[in-house]
């Protein structure tokens, strides 16, 4: 009799479950584009890099597009759209730059600059440098064949850096996460199979018995108010560490638009610059998972996935597929959309906006999502 009641709660459980999400996914969806342009003036705006090195504001009403080759910040008004000010910097000295790979201005105004070398610390007025040279420091913490990769990330409160840890052949894969605490140097390592699993992927190129060139996997890192998502472009999953709690958990979830994870190249080693193209060709072919973009305005989390959708002759034609999370990552909505995934990107009141090059001028598409 207990089994009997027991089975009947779980298929109550179940149906439940099933209609909840049958329920999420029929909500209707709905959305619309429009592209706006930021006035230069009489003057040009540096898009060599397509905003890679640029950064926004923590209350998003400025975006600080940084031109390398001059130095300077672009100030780019984005209430007004237009091209506010330049800020001179100077590449060496006391106050340089170096060349950095990315910025993040974190939430009380500070700039960080990361490169594959160092991490750059000004404060709000650009006039006060700090300068953390990671590979040089000494970690407590670390096993003496670890090390930490060049790959660094700053937390948006710009308390800590987040480094990928593992073995210090490049070959092989990275153990985990670390976490330290940049005032203090502290380090505490955040170990998950990421890196592993995203190493069946990597593509070789082997010539006379030497390695001419090697593919690099790389994991992806935002962070959501206080959790820290991490995530592969190969897999429909996330590793959350809770910078709160120190706690990590894992999601996985499912897609029945899209494929769930890469698959294995049968071959993942060449033998020639030919057959690497081949390789490279036939991995291109499959899913695609984006990054993660959250809206404060709706609290709701988006990413954006590509996935083959079919050949036509030689010609590989893709699926675009948006997905839609509740802000603790629970899947609410996924659907073809006939847009490509966005470039640099960024939520501001509610709308979507990625970043456009329209014949050298810097615009802007932004999305309006109904939903």
């Amino acid at each position: 009799m207990r089994t009997t009641f027991l089975l009947l709660l779980l298929s109550i459980f179940f149906h439940s479950c099933t209609k909840k999400t049958e329920e999420l996914n029929k909500r209707e969806f709905a959305f619309s584009i429009d592209t706006v342009m930021v006035d230069p003036g009489d003057e040009i705006i540096y898009l060599k890099r397509g905003l890679n090195t640029a950064a926004l504001s923590p209350d998003k009403k400025m975006l600080f597009n940084f031109n390398p080759d001059i130095p300077e910040f672009e100030v780019i008004d984005l209430e007004n759209l237009n091209l506010d000010r330049r800020i001179k910097m100077e590449k060496e000295g006391p106050l340089g730059t170096g060349d950095p790979s990315s910025i993040l201005i974190s939430t009380d105004g500070k700039f960080f600059f990361t490169s594959f070398v160092d991490v750059r610390e000004f404060n709000a007025q650009l006039d006060s440098l700090k300068s953390y040279t990671i590979p040089k420091e000494k970690f407590e913490g670390l096993n003496a064949d670890e090390s930490l990769d060049a790959d660094y990330h700053v937390s948006t409160a710009g308390k800590y850096l987040f480094v990928p840890y593992g073995p210090e052949d490049f070959q092989k894969a990275k153990n985990g996460l670390a976490i330290v605490e940049l005032s203090t140097s502290k380090l505490k390592k955040v170990p998950f199979d990421l890196f592993e699993r995203s190493n069946e992927y990597v593509h070789t190129w082997i010539e006379n018995g030497n390695i001419q060139s090697q593919s690099r996997e790389t994991l992806s890192y935002y962070q959501l108010k206080d959790k820290l998502i991490i995530s592969s472009h190969n897999f429909n999953e996330v590793f959350l560490y809770d910078l709160t709690s120190d706690s990590l958990s894992h999601k996985v979830f499912n897609s029945e638009l899209t494929a769930n994870a890469k698959k294995v190249s049968e071959r993942t080693t060449g033998n020639s610059f030919e057959e690497m193209m081949e390789i490279r060709e036939e991995a291109q072919k499959q899913v695609e998972f984006g990054n993660f973009l959250y809206d404060a305005k709706s609290d709701k989390v988006f990413r954006f996935t590509t996935d083959l959708d079919r050949m036509i002759g030689d010609s590989a034609a893709f699926k675009n597929v948006i997905t839609i999370f509740d802000s603790d990552l629970n899947q609410l909505h996924e659907e073809v959309v006939d847009f490509n995934r966005p470039n640099f990107s960024f939520f501001k009141d509610g709308k979507l906006y990625s970043y456009v090059n329209v014949e050298d001028e810097l615009g802007f598409a932004v999305f309006t999502f109904d939903f």
